[in-house]
């Protein structure tokens, strides 16, 4: 079956304009792209006029937490019994891709709940975008753990850590992750400590290496982010406290940066901080400005940095996740069309899977936004689901309203 989308201005992912282009898939892959006047539509098609419309790739969210719903206090996910925990997810993976995320790559879960979500989209039993799961995230011995019943694999010594990739990869894991630092959210944790250490992160790197499958590392301070790049995984995951020299290691590794702006951003604007841990309050107050100001040293000096926001982490709900390219453009850190580029190009790459998704061009599987409005001109409309036409996912339609009533304290899903 042919889809024919014709008329619209074509912003493609790569950088490129065109304008009255036609865009032609053939069942979940794009068949051809072009100018209208090159492009000859097949007779049998199902044809949508998009004149005065803009066309964008569906955008990627290269680190969520699909199993995490935003409460104030992360401590209370893990008192959710883990079916009802996962039956939420599938709702929040549903207002995911209907706000025109399509790809995401899920950056640890209680309990393997993000491997059972991502069967059910698989499966068609639920709506939902295309999910890259990573099972629970392997790290060392230290406080703080605790506070996230079933999402962290302790191992300690390289052969425990070996064993502990293992366990994901037979679980099914899209890929690894691991803690190289400490993090904001755990108590106790000290965000700038380094923790695995190189020798054991290598051993998780190679054992994903094996089944082509690559190592996201979370990393705040600069040792420990130099520690996880020579130990050969493929992005950080916040990067907050790199120094020059573990940015020019980014650039030399070809490693990329996932921003994270957004866990800081709507923790500083939660309805007063109500319920929100004094720990996490203090942390994300340090933390928000320096990570902002080292997001443009890492620009500055030539890293590739992916859109990636902690969804799920408080306040920070699933569909809202656009704001951290309205965040790029705001903060001066990234124009219109290189925002764009983080949350499609780019993002496709660091996630390796450029070959499939991140640009409209043929050959590509079908994933598309067509908007009313010109996000270089209005990075806000990515936002305003109004502003939404259509979404495709696979070439299909994707259905139904983001629902909103979870991003209210007067909440049917106890989310309060």
């Amino acid at each position: 079956m042919y889809t024919v989308l014709d008329g619209a201005t074509l912003i493609n992912g790569t950088g490129q304009t065109l304008n009255d282009a036609v865009l032609i898939f053939k069942d979940d892959t794009i068949h051809k792209v072009g100018p209208s006047q090159e492009v000859q539509i097949p007779k049998e098609a199902k044809k949508y006029d998009l004149h005065g419309k803009y066309i964008i790739p569906g955008l990627i969210d290269t680190h969520i937490h699909l199993d995490l719903h935003g409460m104030p206090d992360t401590y209370h996910e893990s008192l959710v019994e883990d079916k009802l925990r996962t039956i939420r997810a599938t709702r929040e993976m549903a207002n995911t891709v209907r706000a025109g995320i399509t790809t995401v790559r899920n950056a640890g879960s209680a309990n393997y709940i993000d491997i059972a979500v991502k069967r059910a989209v698989e499966e068609e039993l639920v709506v939902g975008p295309r999910i890259l799961t990573s099972g629970r995230i392997i790290c060392m011995m230290t406080a703080g753990n605790e506070y996230f019943q079933g999402l962290y694999r302790e191992s300690d010594g390289v052969d425990e850590n070996r064993k502990a990739a293992r366990e994901q990869l037979k679980e099914g894991a899209d890929f690894l992750k691991v803690m190289a630092t400490g993090a904001i959210m755990n108590p106790g944790g000290i965000p700038g400590a380094p923790q695995l250490d190189i020798e054991e992160i290598r051993a998780v790197v190679e054992e994903g290496a094996k089944m082509g499958i690559h190592t996201a590392a979370h990393a705040h301070g600069a040792e420990g982010i130099k520690n996880a790049i020579k130990a050969g995984v493929r992005t950080i995951e916040h990067g907050t406290l790199a120094d020059d020299e573990a940015l020019k290691m980014m650039v030399d590794y070809n490693v990329f940066l996932i921003s994270t702006l957004c866990s800081n951003y709507w923790m500083l604007r939660a309805n007063e901080k109500n319920g929100l841990p004094h720990f996490m309050s203090e942390k994300a107050q340090e933390i928000s400005n320096i990570r902002r100001e080292n997001l443009q040293r890492a620009l500055d000096i030539g890293v590739k940095v992916a859109m990636g926001t902690d969804a799920g982490t408080p306040y920070n709900f699933h569909g809202k996740n656009s704001m951290e390219l309205i965040q790029y453009v705001r903060y001066g850190l990234m124009d219109e069309m290189s925002a764009i580029m983080a949350s499609t190009k780019i993002a496709a790459e660091a996630i390796n899977w450029q070959e499939q998704i991140g640009t409209l061009e043929q050959g590509k599987l079908a994933d598309c936004i067509v908007l009313k409005k010109n996000p270089l001109q209005d990075i806000y409309c990515l936002l305003d689901f109004d502003s939404m036409e259509l979404i495709f996912k696979h070439g299909q339609i994707v259905t139904g309203k983001v629902d909103k009533r979870q991003w209210t304290t007067d909440t049917p899903y106890g989310l309060n």
